[in-house]
């Protein structure tokens, strides 16, 4: 969704004292032919609060603008200058702002400045993933779906948000790769521009994962910011949901993420999906069925004793755990067969039309 400001009477105000931010922020400003009013005034920031299109407020004297106890309002943004944001993230929530860095993010900057600036995650783009029961292979699956669709050239993200697994950028082989963590994204709101530069990748997907050393819950904001930002940067964003309940996962769930249940053919299997799936009632959700020779149920036997429709089926895989154990990402390595099915998953959920699930 793409909002308007130009029917706001108006200019954009600027509120900071950072004579460099200021020339950055200017230079995208004259880019696009759209005028700034520049003051380092809080009088004149609590003027723009309520009349300006849009309001932009510098790193110097964002946490001097989060002490007035401003009412909510949309367009409120925060610049500052690479390599700073992840403090000025600290400021977002209160202020309820997106973040910018500049210079990197003078590209979004000119968007704002033109007029436009993105809205809610786009329904359709982004899919969670769950496991119907312990150990049956929902982050390998979504760290697969995730990998099919950079194969396919298009830009793809994977979200940690299982709190009890041992982070999908060990999963991926990045665990040693520099790069925001959800500890660094906690304060995270609007959305944050660039993300995908300050993100560990591998193999044409960006991960945010969880921290070794903060294995907390990320609040609802932080999720929806950094959902919000990705499904603009991206062509697939994939959330590995976890089993436990939380805030978070509620977020993703209210976003109107599309729902992946992964589960086994097994009748001990179905039953524990089940209760997976009386958590979520009355979202809907797809199945995905692990298959195993020898099983009792077919993949079609599966979702209909769970009243769920049947996304497909993906062979069991006993090498990617030995893959794993090499630091190589799900299916680069002697799972041919399962690459190939999530392969086909991926081309099905980017090719159906987007949807509206939002919970209203």
């Amino acid at each position: 969704m793409v909002k308007d400001m130009n029917s706001q009477r108006q200019p954009i105000t600027l509120i900071s004292d950072d004579p460099a931010l200021i020339q950055l922020a200017h230079a995208s400003a004259a880019a696009c032919g759209a005028p700034i009013r520049t003051s380092s005034d809080l009088d004149q920031l609590k003027l723009a609060w309520s009349q300006a299109a849009a309001v932009l407020i510098g790193a110097d004297l964002a946490q001097a603008a989060a002490g007035l106890g401003l009412p909510p309002r949309p367009a409120v943004f925060l610049l500052g200058r690479d390599g700073g944001t992840e403090r000025l993230c600290q400021w977002s929530m209160p202020l309820r702002a997106s973040v910018i860095a500049l210079p990197t993010g003078s590209r979004w900057l000119s968007r704002v400045l033109a007029g436009v600036w993105p809205g809610e995650v786009s329904a359709g783009r982004v899919v969670a993933v769950l496991g119907g029961a312990g150990g049956v292979g929902a982050s390998t699956l979504a760290a697969g779906l995730a990998l099919a669709a950079a194969t396919a050239r298009r830009p793809a993200a994977l979200v940690d948000l299982d709190r009890q697994g041992g982070g999908l950028d060990l999963l991926m082989g990045v665990e040693a790769t520099a790069g925001w963590r959800w500890d660094s994204l906690r304060s995270a709101s609007g959305q944050v521009s660039a993300l995908n530069d300050r993100l560990p990748a591998t193999d044409g997907v960006v991960i945010v994962s969880t921290s070794r050393t903060d294995r907390a819950e990320p609040p609802a904001g932080a999720v929806a910011a950094v959902l919000d930002s990705l499904s603009h940067s991206c062509g697939l964003v994939v959330v590995d949901l976890g089993r436990s309940g939380g805030s978070a996962r509620q977020e993703v769930i209210e976003a109107g993420a599309r729902l992946l249940l992964l589960t086994g053919p097994s009748v001990r299997a179905v039953a524990a999906a089940q209760a997976v799936l009386a958590g979520l009632d009355p979202r809907p959700c797809d199945v995905v069925v692990r298959a195993e020779r020898g099983s009792a149920l077919s993949p079609a036997a599966v979702a209909e004793a769970l009243s769920c429709p049947l996304l497909g089926a993906i062979p069991s895989a006993p090498a990617l755990s030995a893959a794993a154990d090499r630091g190589l990402p799900p299916g680069t390595s002697g799972a041919g067969r399962w690459a190939r099915a999530c392969r086909r998953l991926t081309a099905q959920l980017v090719a159906e039309p987007a949807a509206d699930r939002r919970v209203r």
